[in-house]
C-alpha cells in the first residue's frame, strides 16, 4: 500500500490523504517473470585492452570491461608518426649518413686532419 498525501483535483475538489493499493484490483493470473534472453556478445577481431572499472562524472560507474584499441591508437602506441621519423633523422646523423660534411681533404681521414699539421721538413 502507498500513502497519498492531502491534495486538490484540477476541478478545486480536495482530497483527504488515504492509502492507496499499488497492485490492480482485477484478478490476474501470477506468472512467473520472463528472463531475458542472453544477447550475443560479438567477439573482437583485433587486439584489445582492459579497462578497468570507473566513475563518470555524473556518477555512474561503468564495470570493467575489454575494448577493441584501434589502429590509430596502436600507431601511436608503436611510435610510428612523427617521432619515428625524427629517430630515423638521428640514426642517421650518428651513423655518418647523408648530409654530413668532412673539412678533410681526399684520400685522408678525419683523424688525421685533425691532428696537430706536421712540422715542415
Amino acid at each position: 500500500m502507498t500513502y497519498v498525501r492531502p491534495h486538490y483535483r484540477r476541478d478545486g475538489t480536495y482530497v483527504k490523504g488515504h492509502n492507496r493499493r499499488t497492485r490492480p484490483r482485477t484478478a490476474q493470473p501470477r506468472t512467473a517473470p520472463r528472463r531475458a534472453t542472453p544477447r550475443p556478445r560479438p567477439v573482437p577481431t583485433g587486439p584489445t585492452t582492459y579497462v578497468r572499472p570507473y566513475y563518470r562524472a555524473d556518477g555512474t560507474r561503468v564495470r570493467g570491461h575489454n575494448r577493441s584499441i584501434s589502429p590509430r591508437t596502436i600507431a601511436a602506441v608503436a611510435g610510428t608518426g612523427s617521432g619515428g621519423l625524427l629517430l630515423l633523422l638521428l640514426l642517421l646523423a650518428l651513423a655518418g649518413g647523408p648530409g654530413t660534411s668532412s673539412k678533410a681533404p681526399a684520400g685522408t681521414t678525419p683523424s688525421q686532419s685533425a691532428s696537430i699539421p706536421a712540422a715542415p721538413r
